[in-house]
């Protein structure tokens, strides 16, 4: 018996239908909807590092990742209060991780006990 669908989603018109489609379907099924966005890891060069600040390179990263992240836990509210305004789904939840997308979506699927993924055309996903 599906009880959780998740939905990925990384801002683009793509993720927007992957999401209306999945709100459908929980809709239909009377399930929980979960929206996760995966903050890719903001590689930096050796060449930037060499000669210059470590830590305030470091810094610089983490204040990138983290302004993405509030930007899109932004972003997921707005959809989500959407969806319920238009009877679309009746619960969700947002949540954001940090990582290498197909590896944070599928601990995050293994550790949420998630029965169903929908996702727009993109990288495929191992290990499944």
């Amino acid at each position: 018996m599906i009880s959780n669908i998740l939905v990925t989603d990384d801002g683009t018109e793509t993720s927007d239908k992957a999401i209306y489609k999945a709100a459908e379907i929980a809709n239909q099924m009377n399930v929980s909807l979960i929206l996760l966005h995966v903050v890719n890891d903001i590689g930096v060069p050796a060449s930037l590092i060499l000669g210059n600040d470590k830590p305030a390179i470091e810094v610089a990263r983490i204040t990138i990742g983290e302004a993405i992240e509030k930007g899109w836990n932004q972003r997921a509210d707005t959809i989500i209060e959407k969806l319920k305004k238009e009877g679309k789904i009746k619960s969700a939840q947002r949540f954001c991780r940090w990582g290498d997308a197909s590896e944070e979506i599928l601990r995050f699927a293994e550790d949420n006990k998630i029965d169903m993924i929908v996702m727009g055309p993109g990288k495929r996903l191992t290990g499944i």
